[in-house]
């Protein structure tokens, strides 16, 4: 029998935080950004009170790419579907109802009130996606009950209805799209960033951070004996392939040949396809270890064409050689069915694009893959998920649904847990020893906007030989647990765009 709730307050939350060294990605480059935290509390049906959190970073040129848009107006955009998404979701739940009939209500509503806006719905769904992570963190803390737990006894206390998501689920069950048990460890797969130095003799001095942390992919490789990698390309077929052999020659010689395993992503940095199945082929000719290392392609294409039915003979010839996934055109509840309609293979989860929706699509790539030839697959994609709240809950999805790696790299462009609270950094070392490993900050972190930390305990993700453990996060909700500290937070009312300077 599904819990019935209802909202009864939502806050909202900002805290600033700073880049260790540039993310260029596609068309941008991140240096500082806020993380938007929302904190629900809700009331069950039995009158039990219960709070649920989420959280996210708002960055710039992923939601909304536009040229005409501002790293200032992608914010707005952001905070004001969060606001939207927090009305309709409080309106939806007047009415005692169960956490999926809300998100049900609520996300139409949030992307109709970004409709007047004139929102693409990756930007409105977001604040929908909050909600939806909040209630069902909510609902978890109040019975006892982990997110894999939720999905899988057979009360389904969300009341999940996967046929309402995706009607060709007829007659699957939430337990039908996550793995029988979660995953109790998750490969690292390490960003390689546009800017970023392969070789320890490529950072300039002036640039070099001696902050503790690795910075070069090489050290990477080394100390963390990293077996994920997820390259990024520009779209400029000289400078991709001068890059990929740096990164070729350095993963052979570090780990050895077809050792470490490749996602190759397009950022959108595409109009049509041809171009890429070119650099394809030059690597394929030129580089045939690192080819075959690669495992799948990320949206090449710009979301404005990559579900276009003009792009499928393309879409077919880029297939033939390695298997596409969509990732920003991931925008409205079918998207994914379009896709494999043009003939994607995959789908990419993220936290930001919604849960229920994942749990969906995760059905139906099982329902697939077991009707058609070849495989039909998840990715686990990052929005640089930083702790406590966006990676906690990121990892805990991620291990319900059984994937056994994926993108992580906020540990890489923001020095561990130095932008949290004193703490909150305690209570994660002290709960989760083996997820994280304590460091003393050496003075030289440019990783909180507030000031250093020099001498004071702080931590890191522990990546042990390129996976991390993730035990702990199998607690009630969504793997956060109690340890959100609003004080070293600034109320959205409060904040303001140029603190982020």
């Amino acid at each position: 029998m599904a819990e019935k709730l209802s909202v009864r307050d939502v806050r909202l939350y900002m805290r600033n935080v700073r880049t260790r060294m540039p993310f260029r990605y596609g068309v941008a480059t991140l240096t500082s950004v806020p993380i938007l935290h929302i904190i629900v509390d809700v009331e069950l049906a039995d009158g039990t009170a219960a709070q649920g959190v989420a959280a996210d970073i708002l960055p710039p040129k992923w939601f909304d790419k536009s040229p005409a848009k501002s790293y200032a107006d992608n914010i707005d955009d952001l905070v004001f579907v969060a606001r939207a998404a927090a009305q309709v979701y409080g309106e939806a739940s007047l009415i005692p109802a169960s956490v999926f009939d809300i998100w049900r209500h609520g996300y139409a509503a949030t992307l109709s009130v970004g409709d007047t806006r004139v929102l693409n719905h990756l930007t409105s769904s977001h604040g929908s996606t909050l909600m939806e992570r909040a209630l069902i963190d909510a609902l978890g803390r109040a019975r006892g009950l982990t997110y894999h737990q939720m999905l899988t006894i057979p009360q389904n206390p969300l009341g999940i209805d996967l046929a309402a998501v995706l009607p060709s689920l007829a007659g699957a069950l939430p337990a039908h799209a996550v793995a029988e048990t979660p995953r109790t460890t998750i490969a690292i797969r390490h960003t390689v960033g546009l800017s970023d130095p392969l070789r320890e003799h490529e950072i300039a001095a002036p640039d070099r951070l001696e902050d503790g942390l690795p910075q070069s992919l090489e050290a990477y490789l080394r100390t963390q004996e990293l077996r994920w990698l997820k390259v990024k390309v520009i779209g400029d077929l000289g400078a991709d392939m001068d890059r990929l052999r740096g990164v070729a020659a350095l993963t052979d010689e570090v780990a050895g040949p077809g050792v470490v395993a490749i996602s190759l992503d397009g950022n959108e940095q595409y109009r049509e396809l041809a171009s890429f199945d070119e650099l394809l082929s030059r690597i394929e000719a030129e580089l045939p270890a690192f080819y075959a290392a690669i495992r799948y392609i990320e949206q090449p294409l710009e979301r404005a064409v990559a579900l276009d039915t003009a792009q499928a003979t393309g879409i077919a010839a880029v297939t033939a050689r390695k298997p596409m996934v969509i990732d920003e055109s991931d925008g409205d509840l079918d998207a994914f069915t379009r896709a494999v309609e043009l003939g994607y293979r995959g789908v990419s989860t993220k936290n930001c694009k919604g849960l229920f929706k994942a749990l969906a699509n995760a059905a139906l790539a099982r329902r697939l893959s077991q009707q058609c030839d070849g495989e039909f697959f998840l990715t686990g994609e990052d929005l640089m998920n930083l702790p406590i709240v966006p990676v906690h809950q990121d990892l805990t999805h991620i291990a319900a649904l059984g994937i056994d790696h994926a993108e992580r790299n906020g540990h890489h462009y923001v020095r561990g847990l130095d932008h949290l609270s004193a703490a909150e950094r305690l209570r994660l070392l002290q709960e989760h020893p083996d997820m994280y490993c304590a460091t003393r900050d050496t003075g030289h972190s440019s990783g909180h906007l507030s000031g250093h930390l020099s001498g004071h305990l702080s931590g890191q993700l522990n990546v042990v030989r390129g996976s991390i453990d993730i035990r702990s996060l199998q607690r009630p909700g969504l793997g956060t647990g109690d340890n959100v500290d609003t004080g070293g937070m600034m109320p959205l009312d409060d904040w303001t765009f140029d603190s982020l300077a």
